[in-house]
């Protein structure tokens, strides 16, 4: 079903016109029979792919999306409920930016883990918040591009990340420099929501926000609850966004809202939602997207004429550029006490958060 590698022989192409091999890999790396080059002269076509039907490039998009695949018609105003026991993310990378990110909530423990990819750059890291400790962990930071394997879904190796993505669930581990296991994360879904974010017309958002999770880290073993978002797609070169997300909420609530804006100046999309999750019920109590917007540690909603508010308050924070050949970004992860007041007089949800923050060019 997949082709490993391919490898283009087309000695002269066009100008402008991309690498057949990086084509392939960001539009279609899986469930490739064969490849027809529109580039190249009749006659050409060589050590392309070997069977026996052809098809062009422009048919292929979105073929590496077999599994998991996720096809909302709407934006975020009317989120689209997935089976959470058949959801697999897609493979990586699926987009001109994709990013993929996990937060893990556990008693006195937090763990931040994030893949970003730009046209200029690949990244990956894993930081923790240990309360005891007081203060933000970093254990990986690398510029190294993990690999996916031949799996129809999400399935990243690395020299020290591993992460697997597929149906129903999936895990997350960093080993030391000499080779050991140093944090595995294991983690089964629980609501999926996936939609369409501003300015896209296919690419889907994948929001996990109450994710079951079992930790082992320096012979600790935890139980817990985390948050995964993937998307990818054509957002830049200029954004911008606000983000504020928690799993660990009292009264079984889960948290996620934010204020953006992709492609400014070239096709503006602005992109703004608020959603509480009650985890026992699935009940999702959200803003239409006008009616919610983001000050520095503030998000605010306002649903049903009610009045929500989530402020957080810092207690560690993560800075990091991702900066090489076109891309420029700053991101600012900040890990949160944070409280949602709630309307009619109700005692507010309380608990913590991460406040995330970035702005630039991709």
């Amino acid at each position: 079903q997949a082709i490993l590698q391919v490898r283009c022989v087309i000695c002269v192409r066009p100008p402008g016109f991309r690498c057949l091999e990086r084509m392939l890999r960001a539009v279609a790396p899986s469930a490739l029979k064969a490849v027809r080059c529109s580039a190249a002269p009749a006659g050409r076509l060589r050590g392309l792919a070997l069977a026996s039907s052809m098809c062009s490039v422009d048919g292929l998009r979105g073929a590496g999306r077999a599994r998991g695949a996720f096809t909302p018609s709407a934006g975020p105003d009317a989120p689209k409920a997935e089976g959470a026991a058949q959801a697999a993310l897609p493979r990586w990378p699926a987009g001109w930016h994709d990013h993929l990110q996990y937060h893990f909530f556990f008693e006195g423990l937090f763990v931040q883990a994030r893949v970003f990819l730009t046209p200029s750059l690949e990244e990956h890291s894993v930081w923790i918040f240990d309360h005891s400790v007081g203060r933000v962990e970093e254990l990986l930071n690398s510029p190294e591009r993990l690999q996916q394997s031949g799996a129809d879904c999400l399935e990243l190796t690395g020299s020290r990340l591993q992460i697997k993505d597929g149906e129903g669930g999936g895990a997350l581990q960093l080993k030391s420099a000499g080779g050991e296991t140093e944090l595995r994360v294991q983690f089964e879904n629980r609501h999926v929501f996936s939609w369409l974010p501003a300015g896209q017309g296919n690419d889907a958002v994948i929001h996990r926000p109450d994710l079951d999770l079992t930790l082992e880290y320096k012979g600790r073993a935890l139980k817990g609850k985390g948050y995964s978002k993937r998307y990818y797609g054509a957002y830049g070169p200029h954004w911008g966004y606000r983000f504020i997300q928690s799993s660990m909420l009292s009264d079984n609530k889960f948290l996620w809202t934010a204020d953006a804006t992709f492609r400014l100046g070239d096709g503006e999309a602005k992109y703004n939602y608020f959603k509480l999750l009650d985890g026992e019920s699935g009940k999702l109590v959200q803003a239409d997207s006008k009616d919610t917007y983001q000050q520095d540690c503030v998000g605010y909603a306002e649903i049903d004429g009610q009045r929500y508010a989530a402020t957080v308050t810092p207690l560690g924070e993560w800075m990091h550029d991702y900066k090489a050949g076109d891309t420029n970004s700053r991101m600012q992860l900040r890990y949160c006490k944070v409280e949602v007041s709630l309307p009619g007089g109700a005692a507010p949800l309380v608990g913590y958060a991460l406040n995330e923050r970035c702005f630039g060019v991709l």
